[in-house]
């Protein structure tokens, strides 16, 4: 059962608040625009503010797999914060302590990545899997046409430019919505544990392995195919890792910013 949400300001100690639909921290605010609208422009906010005015906005939730989060987000009128974001957040804050209390976990983004096993051409579709304490998951993405037949590459999309479809039986499809921004990581990795430059608005990993340096990211991918949400953390000082390989069923924790946080007329 999910913790939280915990909230910290630029001055502040952690504050916390019982995960209810009747106890949300701000009231949705009443515009003419959807859910989408709105949070694509959250989205943006997010990107122009400091980290400061980040750790004043951002809730962190703990225990929640990638379908619970993602339903919670529609249900409450949240975004999920993407992986750029909270790579600004653990890349810029130099004080370790509200890091290592806010990511002592792994984190759930709002940026889902899917891709291929090295070597092998999208096809029609990217299909995944797996078993998670003694119950069988699966998902599903259908490759758009302009992407059948790339290899060694990886999709890359921020929430909310897809939904996550329940089709009964722990079967779930990726779908995108009308507009969705789809990022192509031409050269994604096909090496795991390397270090590689970022992608400059996903920071997802991409390229050849560099040496160690503040401007790298340390990649965890899969051999097979993988379609999942990238994870967050900083166990063991690990600012810079991305996690692309962790089973959506997983309880992580997971990062939202309320969308009253939104002007209506931006």
């Amino acid at each position: 059962m999910s913790n939280g949400p915990t909230r910290l300001g630029a001055n502040d100690t952690f504050r916390r608040f019982k995960p209810e639909p009747t106890h949300e921290v701000r009231k949705p605010v009443v515009t003419d625009q959807s859910y989408i609208e709105r949070a694509r422009k959250a989205r943006q906010m997010l990107r122009s503010m400091t980290t400061d005015q980040l750790l004043q906005v951002i809730e962190f939730y703990s225990e929640l797999n990638f379908f619970e989060a993602f339903a919670l987000a529609k249900r409450e009128n949240k975004l999920v914060v993407p992986n750029a974001v909270h790579d600004k957040v653990l890349t810029e804050i130099t004080d370790d302590e509200p890091l290592r209390q806010l990511y002592h976990v792994w984190k759930w983004t709002g940026t889902l990545v899917i891709y291929e096993k090295p070597n092998k051409k999208f096809g029609k579709n990217v299909s995944l899997s797996w078993e998670y304490e003694k119950v069988k998951y699966s998902v599903l993405f259908s490759i758009p046409k302009q992407f059948k037949g790339k290899r060694n590459c990886a999709l890359a999309m921020e929430h909310p430019d897809f939904e996550v479809i329940d089709l009964g039986n722990n079967r779930f499809e990726i779908k995108l919505v009308e507009g969705a921004n789809i990022h192509l990581i031409a050269n994604f990795p096909k090496q795991t544990s390397q270090r590689y430059k970022p992608h400059p608005e996903t920071k997802i990993p991409q390229g050849e392995p560099v040496k160690n340096s503040k401007d790298a990211r340390y990649l965890w991918r899969l051999d097979s195919a993988f379609i999942g949400p990238v994870a967050r953390n900083v166990i063991d000082d690990r600012r810079r890792y991305i996690g692309a390989l962790y089973r959506p069923s997983i309880d992580f924790g997971v990062a939202f910013v309320s969308l009253a946080s939104v002007p209506s007329s931006q």
